[in-house]
């Protein structure tokens, strides 16, 4: 990654990363046979899908240009470094965990690179986000971990809460 990243180069990266990360919400929401489940990662994938679209908004303001161009040292794809594994829910749980850590960082990182502070708020409030996903993700961990039958999909057991 490029020692100083202007707002542009940011939003590109910021932009790749959300799409990375909602493709890999939805993939593996497919993955999961609990319906309660399955519907914490669309909405994971809807919310990067938001992220996304918020950070083209911006892209598009600031260029005039559509589509954003891709930054050399984005994340890892679940499509090209990152496969998406055949798995338990507790490896899917834990694969997520940690693509969530590894956003922050890549965000984190790419804050403390760039001079431009808007591009730094910008990528904090980033980091910060995926942080939430993250401990959200954790205590779905635990959830699971308490109660397999549960969360394997036992509709009898299937609570919706806030």
């Amino acid at each position: 990654m490029k020692t100083d990243l202007t707002t542009i180069e940011a939003l590109g990266l910021a932009i790749r990363s959300e799409e990375e990360a909602a493709e890999f919400y939805n993939r593996v929401a497919k993955m999961v046979k609990n319906d309660l489940v399955r519907a914490k990662y669309e909405a994971l994938a809807q919310e990067e899908s938001r992220h996304r679209e918020m950070l083209l908004g911006l892209y598009r303001r600031a260029t005039g240009e559509e589509k954003a161009p891709v930054i050399p040292g984005s994340p890892e794809t679940a499509e090209g470094g990152f496969p998406i594994p055949k798995a338990s829910m507790e490896d899917l749980l834990r694969l997520a965990i940690v693509r969530e850590q590894e956003a922050q960082e890549f965000y984190r990182r790419a804050a403390e690179r760039t001079s431009d502070q808007t591009a730094q708020r910008m990528l904090q409030y980033l980091a910060d986000i995926e942080r939430g996903h993250e401990l959200m993700l954790n205590a779905e961990l635990e959830a699971y971990l308490r109660d397999r039958d549960w969360y394997a999909n036992n509709p009898d057991l299937q609570l919706v809460g806030p």
